[in-house]
């Protein structure tokens, strides 16, 4: 009975040695535990993304071409059908039509050269306008009044006409020509009541007054300018005028 427990002793301690022998032989684990955090790296992590990305695009057209075979075989698996010639139909004769007459050819008509107009017109009148003031700078009023009637009669309605009357009128004040310079001063005013340059024509029209001797149509006049353009350069030179001489 000794015998036989003792032989189960030693089998047990055999078996625990034998056991713990193994767990010694055991490699480590390469999988890291559920609760321990893996590191991660972001520069792997877009490499990655960008790996399947390209994988799908390749997929996609393996599929595409995939189809495209299979398209090719089934069509070359279809019976052909064999057409038989068709016989061309015969010409039908076309009576021949009579022959045309001889067209009568004209000579083309002249071709006149078309007016300027429009922007190109407008620059040469504003150009034409700039050489009759530098000319007035210069003292040569003659010239820059035969150049300012050539502004106004390219365009009697356009936005220098008002402007080119009134230097006309400034040709013949500078020269002491006052009646002459009256009479342009009073189509600007007349005229072009609404332009840029009625204010100063009917101001320069008092001033010839007031050089004339009329000291009482210069008051008029100027007080004309004050009430009709009361916020224009000429209203303030009009009030500066009655200021400097009591007419």
């Amino acid at each position: 009975m000794k015998t036989y427990v003792a032989a189960i002793v030693l089998l047990l301690s055999l078996t625990a040695c034998a056991t713990q022998h193994a767990g010694e032989k055991e490699p480590p684990s390469l999988v890291p535990p559920a609760d321990v955090a893996v590191p991660t790296n972001p520069a792997t992590e877009a490499r990655l993304a960008e790996l399947q990305t390209s994988m799908t695009e390749l997929l996609e057209r393996m599929d595409v071409l995939n189809a495209r075979i299979a398209r090719l075989e089934s069509s070359q698996n279809e019976p052909r059908v064999v057409q038989a010639p068709v016989r061309a139909a015969e010409p039908v004769p076309v009576p021949r039509a009579a022959e045309p007459a001889p067209a009568v050819v004209t000579a083309p008509a002249p071709v006149r050269p078309a007016s300027v107009s429009g922007p190109l017109q407008s620059a040469a009148i504003a150009d034409s306008y700039r050489g009759a003031l530098i000319l007035y700078g210069k003292g040569r009023m003659a010239d820059a009044r035969a150049a300012l009637q050539r502004v106004f009669d390219a365009d009697p309605g356009g936005e220098l006409a008002d402007n080119a009357l009134y230097w006309i009128g400034e040709t013949y004040y500078a020269g002491a020509d006052y009646s002459s310079a009256m009479r342009f001063y009073e189509r600007v005013t007349k005229e072009y009541p609404e332009q840029n340059k009625a204010p100063d024509a009917m101001f320069k029209i008092g001033l010839t007054f007031a050089k004339t001797g009329d000291l009482g149509m210069a008051r008029k006049t100027f007080e004309e300018v004050i009430k009709r353009y009361p916020y224009s350069t000429a209203a303030s030179s009009a009030k500066l005028e009655m200021k400097r001489v009591r007419y």
